[in-house]
């Protein structure tokens, strides 16, 4: 189980990030309704990494959480003053937790700048819920 963990964070972190990029990007398209860029801001001291939107004021974090027994990519769109405007599953991993994956689910976090200690909960992803808010939290209290 925890060679299985270390070899999803390894692929994510050597090859599978340009996935997670493109699949980040693909979705930032879709949010702006324009073609968009993301240009690497060197910052890896998060669970993932940081970057900037061309021709916005915006950022996007790509980061992993844990689930059950992997774990899973996520994106946080951010405006200028770190205000979260867009939180997307970009891959999960598990057969079940997906649900926190669900656009409702995801939308209590929109307009959150600073720690959020309280989240719905969703019978089956209680572990992905809460790895998710830890991580989201860690991300907000780093910036």
């Amino acid at each position: 189980m925890l060679l299985n963990i270390t070899l999803s964070i390894l692929i994510s972190l050597l090859g599978g990030n340009l996935k997670l990029e493109n699949k980040a990007t693909k979705s930032l398209s879709k949010y702006y309704d324009t073609p968009v860029t993301i240009v690497d801001t060197g910052r890896d001291n998060l669970d993932g990494r940081l970057y900037y939107i061309t021709n916005t004021s915006d950022k996007v974090f790509i980061g992993y959480a844990r689930s059950k027994f992997e774990t899973f990519d996520y994106m946080v769109l951010l405006d200028e003053s770190n205000t979260i405007k867009l939180v997307k599953i970009l891959v999960y991993r598990e057969d079940y937790g997906g649900e926190v994956g669900g656009k409702r689910w995801l939308q209590q976090w929109i307009g959150v700048s600073d720690r959020k200690d309280m989240v719905h909960a969703i019978s089956g992803a209680t572990i992905s819920i809460y790895s998710l808010k830890n991580s989201i939290n860690y991300l907000l209290k780093r910036l």
